[in-house]
């Protein structure tokens, strides 16, 4: 398998800079030159006039930041680009590697301004024209609290130009490298040039907003440091070697049996498209089982392929019941199954009885918070997959959504510490946790995917993949990505404002394709990777 992009945080970046040096030799002035190089590359590749048809305005800050916006002018000079440089720290206050390059700019006769006040920048936008270009190398991942002083003036200035071609360097100025939180205000970019390996801000909203276009460039770092980490990028060239080829001599039986359990009155939808796109994944049989007082109603919305059973859960019929699970390879439950008392019952029965994967979603998941039922996924010894959405999750966990939004990866690290599930973090930008405590990120941001019914399409998605036997963390890895790519051509064909969960589900034949044969490949760029 293919090595996944790796994402670190902003202290594993500095840990990352330090082996580099003390072990391999790479000291900080190699990187730099490896970054502004980079950047001035990346920069000219998407803004091809900047420097002559406009001036690069290139904002330096502190630390190897604004060493890197050195390298990247001076760069762009030794090209003969108009280029001006504007420096917020006194010449004497750099150090090491940010100093040297400072001087080389200065031997260069580059020009160069240190601002000491906001009324200087304003003063040079009144008296030029423009148009400009701006490199925003300002504080990147050393940013400490929210933007003050004459930071965050600067941050506003440049905003207030509304300029199309802004370029960050590592990451906007103002949003954290470990939440994507904004700090007061940020930089909004058009596009971010990151070093080395991206950082978890560049994804998590309200920060991933503001990057604009992201490329991720290499710097020579050693090889060794792709591979080690918690936190990946989830892309296409690893997941389409889960697809194995089917048995051509199949039957029905071959590819599994997934029982989805939900439905209760008025909000049978849920558990119907669950069981269609549990159906579209491939799965052999697929059995719906709902309350008595839905199951006429049930039958009426499911597709003809599609079994039925009600669930009766006392006396001998739960003990029937109890012994019929073996015959399933998967179960879903709690697209709309609500919180009846029942519910808590039924739960136990599963968690204690069920001896295969689960995925519990929805109300599944607020009976889990209601009863306090976590200990139960610990004694399970198959694969549970949680997929609460940040609500849920704040459920789960007891605490508000915007603590969890604050620091996602260690909640979802506490979460699976209490119940040892595979946890999937629904949102913009999805986050998977294993037992192992193996971070994937899905960034597909869709803005039509938050529509009624886009979460139960995911939850028999992933069930149709553990029923067909699939490892249980790969099955979701593949579930969430191939569910983000259906959802992407159901906004190709519908359009993000009207597409429905439906539209998703009809898009997941289209996703398995793509994701064998991509009508468009990736850039096959050397030490480069694209992202969007």
């Amino acid at each position: 398998m293919s090595t996944p992009l790796r994402i670190v945080s902003s202290t594993e970046m500095r840990e990352i800079d330090d082996i580099a040096e003390k072990n391999f030799g790479l000291e900080p002035v190699i990187l730099m030159e490896n970054a502004g190089r980079a950047a001035a590359q990346i920069l000219l590749e998407k803004y091809p006039s900047a420097g002559i048809a406009s001036e690069i305005l290139v904002f330096c800050g502190k630390g190897n930041n604004a060493g890197d916006a050195f390298v990247l002018a001076r760069r762009l000079i030794c090209l003969n680009r108009r280029v001006r440089v504007f420096h917020l720290e006194a010449r004497e206050r750099y150090q090491g590697a940010s100093k040297r390059n400072l001087e080389i700019l200065a031997k260069l006769n580059a020009k160069m301004a240190l601002l000491e006040n906001i009324s200087d920048l304003q003063a040079f936008f009144a008296s030029s024209p423009g148009p400009f270009t701006i490199v925003d190398g300002l504080l990147g991942t050393g940013l400490k609290g929210n933007l003050e002083g004459l930071f965050s003036e600067v941050v506003e200035a440049i905003n207030k130009l509304n300029s199309n071609e802004v370029i960050a360097l590592d990451i906007p100025t103002g949003v954290s490298g470990d939440t994507g939180n904004i700090h007061g205000t940020c930089i909004q970019a058009s596009l971010t040039v990151s070093f080395g390996f991206p950082k978890l801000g560049h994804f998590l909203p309200p920060g991933a907003a503001r990057r604009g276009e992201l490329v991720n460039v290499d710097i020579s770092l050693p090889p060794r440091f792709q591979k080690e980490g918690d936190k990946f990028l989830l892309t296409r060239a690893p997941l389409e070697t889960f697809i194995k080829e089917r048995d051509r001599y199949g039957h029905k039986n071959s590819f599994g049996s997934t029982l989805l359990i939900g439905g209760s009155p008025g909000r049978l939808g849920a558990i119907t498209m669950a069981s269609r796109a549990c159906h579209r994944m491939g799965t052999g049989l697929v059995t719906v089982a709902t309350w008595e007082d839905t199951f006429n109603t049930l039958l009426v919305k499911l597709p003809d392929e599609t079994m039925a059973v009600p669930l009766k859960l006392q006396g001998e019929e739960l003990e029937t019941y109890k012994r019929s699970l073996s015959i399933y390879s998967s179960i879903v439950i709690g697209p709309g199954l609500g919180v009846r008392p029942e519910g808590k019952d039924l739960l136990e029965t599963l968690l204690a009885h069920y001896k295969g994967p689960m995925v519990l979603d929805a109300d599944a998941l607020n009976l889990i918070s209601e009863y306090k039922l976590h200990s139960l996924l610990v004694n399970r010894r198959a694969p549970t997959v949680l997929t609460p959405h940040l609500g849920e999750m704040a459920r789960l966990m007891a605490t508000e959504k915007a603590l969890i939004s604050s620091n996602p990866q260690e909640y979802l690290r506490e979460l699976v510490s209490k119940t040892h599930a595979i946890t999937v973090l629904k949102g913009a930008a999805t986050l998977i946790t294993s037992p192992e405590e193996k971070f994937y990120l899905n960034h597909y941001p869709n803005e039509g995917m938050a529509t009624a019914g886009s979460g139960d399409v995911l939850a028999g998605m992933i069930g149709g993949l553990l029923g067909q036997g699939m490892d249980a963390f790969k099955a979701t890895l593949l579930g969430v990505y191939l569910h983000s790519l259906a959802g992407d051509f159901a906004a190709r064909s519908r359009g993000h404002r009207s597409m429905t969960a439906p539209d998703i589900i009809e898009g997941i034949s289209d996703a398995f394709k793509e994701i064998k044969n991509p009508k468009a490949p990736a850039p096959k760029t050397p030490g480069r990777a694209y992202l969007l």
